[in-house]
């Protein structure tokens, strides 16, 4: 996490040096009150008068400091927080589909929320205390060696042994931070479950099973927490146990030396406010360490999202479609023993329209994720334009081809951001894309047109209109292969006949439908129609 205090150095060494000089202030202070108590003591009012003046304008030098010092600590917390959110959306948004699909949403959901807080929270404050807090001991143990060495060991070695017990808490509170994560998570899977299916909750009345669900995963989140801050209460007591009991030794040494006469009562107040504030210095430390070092896995969770490689296919060669795509000997298991896939050859030519039927579970949609780099653990070869797949640049085969899946899915956004997904086009591309898509027919009826709402998921589209987005979106990119994974299936057959028939029309488009059936009259248009079964071509069947 060194790199964010870089990122921010200018905020974040702001934060420590305000720290330390603050903390400064206080052995500073200590000295002062000494001289003010020796003054009156002495019966010098002229000087103690003079010397409360001093004294008042420290103070309040002090309150500035602190005041200072915690609006740096804040300010670089947040942008600390904003920056690790940041890097998290991006790590797990370039995963590979195979990475990404390895946890729920939910989960990820949790890591930039609660996890990323948990993680800031535990290690901002900790550092900046331990160098402020550690500069300070050492400037207070040096002014103590001056006055009193005797006084300034025993206090040394007070202090070190009140911090030997908090730092037994490091496993314990390592163990609750690892829970929390995942219990967080837990909640929060529960939590999107439960607002995805609403619908279905609402229809079959089932609200009192989901909540019990959900309120004992909150349960646990609760519980946790009670045990962390039980956990943090005993640490802290602990702490302020051993520092009154070491305070105690060393009052009773120095007052035994200043009742001898071989200190001064100021001096004596001096030691009690330096070791007092040494004492603090060393307590903090006890709180903080643990703090820190029990951060340590969920630090190491989150820069491993952050620092991963998501790319399973790391090609430079540029992704073409001016010849043909052929696939030869493609094999692939998600599991070694569950073969999807065996064997297959598979040749589609420029422009040319194919149908690909078969049933569910025949390795279809396997086949497409193959055919545009979603899976890299293939046999076999998949060949663009005789470039292999692993050497071509993975963000150019985005661009050359795409797929519409059955379920499209519509950000809670205008119609123009869902074509142009945040991206630039002109204004005759953009009007291109609308006429061939047929988005155009129904614009009208949108209030505020390409700048109205289409709602959460596109509630406020019918599901033709949906699909016809799908499809601008990958006309205004000017795609070369299209793939129809049952992208119309989930609309009624007039529509989804006049989608497709107006796809095969297209004559620079290459087209490849998946399908567990041609709709009638369409199979004509078709150059050829393939069957799928067991993962392998059964039967080709060429169109006359």
């Amino acid at each position: 996490m060194i790199r964010y205090f870089k990122k921010h150095s200018a905020l974040s060494s702001a934060a420590i040096l305000l720290g330390i000089l603050t903390q400064l202030l206080t052995p500073l202070s200590a000295v002062m009150e000494q001289r003010l108590v020796d003054l009156a003591v002495s019966g010098n009012i002229s000087d103690f008068l003079s010397f409360l003046w001093v004294a008042g304008i420290a103070v309040l030098g002090i309150a500035t400091g602190y005041f200072l010092d915690g609006i740096a600590e804040k300010w670089f917390t947040s942008v600390f927080w904003e920056s690790l959110r940041n890097d998290l959306y991006d790590g797990i948004m370039k995963r590979s589909v195979t990475r990404f699909a390895e946890k729920d949403t939910a989960v990820y959901m949790s890591y930039i929320n609660s996890t990323a807080g948990a993680v800031v929270q535990n290690l901002t404050r900790p550092v900046f205390y331990l160098i402020s807090y550690g500069v300070a001991a050492l400037v207070v143990l040096g002014i103590m060696i001056r006055y009193s060495p005797l006084l300034a060991v025993l206090s040394l070695l007070c202090g070190g042994i009140s911090m030997i017990l908090p730092l037994l808490f490091n496993k314990k509170l390592a163990k609750i931070m690892t829970d929390g994560v995942e219990l967080n998570a837990a909640m929060s899977v529960e939590l999107k479950e439960a607002l995805d299916g609403h619908e279905v909750i609402a229809s079959y009345g089932v609200f009192p099973n989901l909540r019990r669900r959900f309120i004992k995963a909150s349960s646990d989140v609760a519980h946790l927490d009670k045990k962390m801050g039980v956990a943090i209460a005993e640490l802290e007591n602990i702490g302020r146990f051993m520092d009154r009991a070491a305070w105690v030794v060393t009052f009773f040494a120095a007052g035994t030396m200043a009742v001898r006469g071989d200190i001064t009562v100021g001096t004596l107040v001096l030691f009690i406010s330096l070791f007092g504030f040494f004492s603090s210095c060393l307590t903090i430390y006890a709180q903080m360490l643990p703090l820190l070092l029990g951060n340590r896995e969920n630090i190491k969770l989150l820069l491993g999202i952050i620092d991963e490689n998501g790319k399973e296919f790391t090609g430079s060669v540029p992704a073409r479609l001016e010849n043909a795509l052929e696939v030869s000997g493609l094999s692939f298991r998600y599991k070694e023993d569950i073969p999807v896939i065996e064997n297959l050859d598979l040749t589609i030519h420029k422009n040319e329209k194919v149908a690909l039927i078969g049933r569910s579970g025949s390795g279809k949609t396997t086949l497409i994720r193959l055919l545009t780099g979603c899976y890299a653990n293939y046999t076999g070869t998949i060949r663009y334009d005789g470039a292999e797949l692993h050497d071509i640049d993975p963000d150019a085969v985005r661009q050359l081809i795409t797929v519409i899946h059955q379920n499209t899915f519509i950000f809670n956004d205008t119609l123009r951001f869902n074509i142009c997904l945040g991206e630039k086009f002109t204004d005759e591309e953009l009007a291109r894309a609308l006429r061939l898509s047929g988005v155009e027919r129904f614009l009208s009826n949108i209030p505020g047109g390409l700048d109205g709402d289409c709602g959460e998921g596109g509630s406020k589209l019918s599901g033709g209109e949906r699909q016809r987005i799908a499809l601008a979106r990958a006309l205004i990119r000017d795609v070369k292969v299209l793939i129809l994974d049952e992208g119309v299936s989930a609309i009624d057959v007039s529509t989804a006949n006049e989608i497709e028939k107006e796809l095969l029309d297209m004559k620079d488009l290459t087209l490849l439908t998946v399908t567990h059936r041609i709709r009638d009259g369409l199979t004509q248009q078709y150059d050829r129609i393939m069957e799928m079964n067991g993962g392998r071509l059964a039967e080709r069947q060429r169109v006359l």
